[in-house]
């Protein structure tokens, strides 16, 4: 677990949520029986979660939510 301290670093905070949510996903995957679509829907999911959080701030977005698509 990231120790941060618990006030500023908020886009820290998000970044760590989103790779603790990503983590049991991607462990799950390794079972699946396709497990790299797996992986990438679980990325996918993540990362458009993580981006919602972004956008839902006033300071600057992290780059990557800012892509469309496959990019």
């Amino acid at each position: 677990t990231l120790q941060l301290p618990s006030t500023a670093f908020a886009h820290l905070h998000r970044q760590a949520a989103a790779l603790d949510a990503f983590r049991p996903r991607l462990d799950a995957c390794c079972h699946h029986h396709t497990p790299l679509p797996c992986a990438r829907r679980a990325w996918t999911d993540v990362l458009d979660r993580f981006c919602t959080d972004e956008f839902g701030v006033k300071t600057r977005q992290y780059h990557c939510c800012r892509q469309q698509g496959a990019a």
